[in-house]
């Protein structure tokens, strides 16, 4: 009786394993189908390269690329620009292409850039562009317009000179730029034109050999034929000994006016020397006036006015040696200061 029941056990079993075997041959087997789908828009695209092509400082190229299997595809890119960012919410221009030249901006100007995929039926909606696909770039010099923040400096030395300095219109020098000095001597009624070896720098200085007393009329512009010229900046060089760049700042808490100046190339056989510093009521050079001595070039003066003028010159301690006196310099405890356009009706006490 227990043999016919384990045969019935072991068929019963075999019976089950089939079934199981069965069920599982007829379910189908899932593979994987790779299928490449139209990206949908608009999405942000990396901008690859951005720069203003050398001899067109107003345009900027941009080249940007998209990994994400388009190979192939009729796909639409937005290109956005503006000086602000909220100019970027709709493209200025479509492209199928990925790159492009963007003409027609404004010299030396701050731009945002970026770029999306539109949707494929290539309507055009406003978007909020990703901060992070956005690029900004600074657009090239105008070689037509005219240098800028021309100054003058004056170096004392055996033989003087002056430092004539000058800054591109913009900062930004795509390509090497040349420029031509023109200065005219007051003195001797003639002209110098200096042509300038062409760089890519922004700030920019030439230093010119020149005699004590000279009075010149300096101009600046780009080697381009009818460009634009900074100037004319007019320059006259300190007499010799003469102190320069006379300046005066004030003290509104301590009531007081602190002078000072560049000094002049003084010569070792002159000996000792000192400055005199002369100081007059308000704008009137004709009153009395008061002078002090130093050996420095820097004066605290406090007075009983709220308004003066002040002048400087040099004097040797023997008196052989006497220098003209500086431009005068006007000041008042409210923070104004200038130079007076006036010239001594008599020269100060020597």
């Amino acid at each position: 009786m227990q043999f016919f029941i384990n045969i019935l056990l072991l068929c019963v079993q075999v019976i089950l394993f089939v079934v199981v075997i069965s069920q599982n041959t007829d379910e189908s087997i899932t593979t994987m189908v790779q299928t490449t789908t139209r990206p949908m828009g608009p999405m942000g695209v990396d901008i690859l390269s951005i720069y203003v092509p050398p001899g067109i400082g107003n345009a900027v190229k941009l080249v940007w690329g998209d990994d994400r299997g388009t190979e192939g595809m009729n796909l639409t890119y937005g290109v956005y620009y503006g000086i602000d960012e909220s100019e970027l919410e709709f493209p200025k221009l479509t492209t199928s292409n990925q790159s492009m030249l963007i003409e027609d901006l404004e010299y030396c100007t701050t731009y945002h850039f970026a770029v999306t995929l539109l949707e494929e039926n290539g309507n055009v909606q406003e978007t909020k562009i990703n901060p992070y696909i956005m690029r900004t770039l600074i657009t090239g010099l105008d070689h037509m317009a005219a240098p800028i923040n021309l100054t003058v400096d004056f170096e004392p030395k055996v033989q003087p000179c002056i430092d004539i300095k000058w800054s591109a219109a913009c900062p930004n020098v795509v390509a090497p730029i040349g420029y031509v000095l023109s200065v005219f001597d007051k003195k001797l009624v003639k002209y110098k034109v200096m042509t300038l070896a062409r760089t890519k720098r922004s700030d920019l200085i030439y230093r010119m050999p020149v005699n004590y007393g000279d009075m010149y009329e300096i101009r600046v512009s780009t080697n381009f034929p009818g460009s634009k010229a900074v100037g004319p900046f007019f320059y006259e060089v300190p007499q010799a000994l003469q102190p320069f760049k006379l300046k005066v700042t004030v003290n509104k808490d301590d009531d007081a006016f602190l002078i000072y100046w560049k000094e002049p190339y003084v010569p070792l056989t002159i000996g000792r020397y000192y400055y005199q510093v002369f100081v007059y009521p308000g704008r009137d050079l004709e009153a009395p006036y008061e002078k002090y001595y130093v050996t420095r070039p820097v004066m605290v003066y406090k007075g009983e006015r709220g308004e003066y003028s002040f002048s400087v010159n040099f004097a040797s301690s023997d008196r052989k040696h006497v220098s003209a006196v500086t431009t005068p310099v006007y000041a008042n405890l409210n923070g104004e200061v200038y130079e007076l356009n006036a010239t001594f009706t008599e020269t100060p006490d020597r």
